[in-house]
């Protein structure tokens, strides 16, 4: 069971694609006491937009309001012990009833303030009904940091330990813990308010500027809603991936596809990779941390197929591989085949949500479409955390699939054919003067989409979708 989604703006608000508002130079407010805190900047310290919202579920019409967690504490006047959260001036992010149900989670913005460390707490929560909810900052609403768990009205924390110093964050994430069944009014925690205690923000007027986003959606693509700070690999090197498959072998096919794959990825990403490959074996390749191209590279070159196909077993291990990673984290699972030794991938898999890892495992069957059950193995372990499953039947479509971790670049260019902002889908994107523009996506042949308009305050969205083989892509 799924629950409601709210986006104000559009995803690309969490690729850090904002509306410039406003606010006149010495802009202050008098200092306000709320619940026990004083706030210097008054009412100017508290959550100004709603970037992104999704309740999980049992989560009531009259507590679904987003826009309830933003600007001051209201919920209750005398303060919200024993009050439950039932107040209609508060959120609810709803519960799982299971680990394939969303995670409910509010994320949103300080438009005219800032969130920094200063002395004591620098971040207050306002939770109305006693349950706890998990913390993440973020500078650009695109890389997250877990900061902790908080609770209380209101709980405060202090960002020192995981900021660095000088670091200005404008993006607060808000998640349920994972409970027993929660079936009260108002289900998992009640957000009435979030305050910053950093400083007023001041920005100059300046053009009228609109966003542009480029979203890929369809079979071979993923959504980049919450892009992951960090990837594992976990290759499947059994015996099997020893067989032919496009005038290769499957490991060679494999080996030569993710080299390629490291040599399109961003310096400075943050990468490790494991295989499995015989009952109780799945060696660490390379921990999570700072790519080392050339030496992974060179490591993967040397991979040997041998054994059964220990799936479960390798995904315990990610287990230890992800402890102490902060932020979300991708697991990029690819296998030729069904576990053979006996364990429960699906259950391992499982596990890892249970434990309390914001992780999504996407799954790609290689050369499996004719072998129904280690699909359907293979698709469940995906659904089990919310990742997607990809076919891969050749080299090709291998490339394909495994290309949601290295997206398509595109360049966008003005009336004049100049270039005025080139990146990734699914990195951060530009704030563009309105006008109209070409965009050319990297593609293969690439797609070029000529009278692209951006208009003041409004995000033009782009979708790119493989179809027959080939991209298309479209404006919305």
């Amino acid at each position: 069971m799924n629950g409601r989604t709210f986006t104000r703006v559009g995803k690309s608000v969490l690729l850090g694609l904002f509306l410039l508002l406003v606010i006149s130079s010495g802009v202050f407010s008098d200092p306000a006491t709320y619940f026990g805190v004083t706030f210097p900047h008054g009412d100017l310290a508290f959550a100004d937009r709603v970037v992104e919202y999704v309740a999980a579920s049992c989560v009531r019409d009259a507590h679904d309001d987003p826009e309830e967690a933003l600007g001051p504490p209201d919920a209750c006047d005398t303060g919200c012990e024993g009050c439950f959260g039932c107040d209609t001036n508060a959120v609810s992010l709803g519960f799982r009833l299971s680990s394939l149900d969303d995670r409910g989670y509010l994320v949103i913005e300080f438009v005219d303030n800032l969130l920094t460390d200063v002395q004591g707490n620098d971040l207050f929560v306002y939770i109305t009904n006693g349950k706890p909810c998990r913390v993440e900052i973020s500078a650009d609403g695109f890389h997250f940091i877990f900061i902790g768990e908080t609770v209380g009205y209101p709980g405060g924390i202090d960002i020192g330990p995981y900021a660095a110093e000088g670091g200005v964050f404008r993006f607060v994430r808000l998640s349920d813990v994972p409970a027993d069944e929660d079936h009260s009014v108002c289900p998992g925690p009640s957000i009435d308010a979030i305050g910053a205690m950093g400083p007023v923000q001041e920005v100059g007027l300046g053009e009228a500027f609109g966003s542009l986003e480029l979203q890929p959606i369809g079979e071979l693509a993923i959504s980049f809603q919450h892009p992951s700070s960090a990837f594992l690999i976990v290759l499947d090197t059994s015996s099997s991936m020893s067989e032919s498959i496009d005038g290769s072998t499957k490991i060679d096919v494999a080996k030569d596809v993710l080299v390629d794959l490291l040599g399109n990825l961003p310096d400075g990403s943050q990468v490790g990779m494991r295989t499995f490959g015989g009952c109780g074996k799945s060696p660490l390749i390379a921990p999570i941390g700072v790519l080392d191209r050339d030496w992974l590279q060179g490591e993967i070159l040397k991979l040997e197929p041998r054994g059964a196909t220990p799936i479960a077993f390798a995904l315990e291990q990610v287990r230890k591989d992800l402890a102490g990673i902060g932020g979300s984290q991708l697991i990029l699972l690819v296998s030729d085949g069904m576990e053979t030794c006996d364990g429960d991938p699906v259950a391992a898999a499982r596990g890892l949500i249970r434990a309390g890892y914001d992780l999504r495992i996407h799954v790609v069957g290689f050369d499996v479409r004719e072998n129904l059950p280690a699909r359907d193995q293979l698709l469940e372990i995906a659904r089990s955390t919310g990742g997607l499953y990809f076919d891969a039947e050749s080299s090709e479509e291998l490339r394909q699939a495994l290309s949601i971790v290295a997206p398509f670049s595109y360049t966008v260019y003005d009336g004049e054919g100049n270039e005025v902002f080139a990146g990734r889908i699914g990195e951060a994107g530009p704030d563009l003067p309105t006008g109209v523009y070409t965009v050319v996506i990297d593609t293969t042949p690439p797609t070029t989409l000529s009278g692209v308009l951006v208009e003041e305050r409004q995000t033009t969205r782009i979708t790119v979708e493989q179809v027959n083989g080939g991209y298309q892509a479209e404006i919305e």
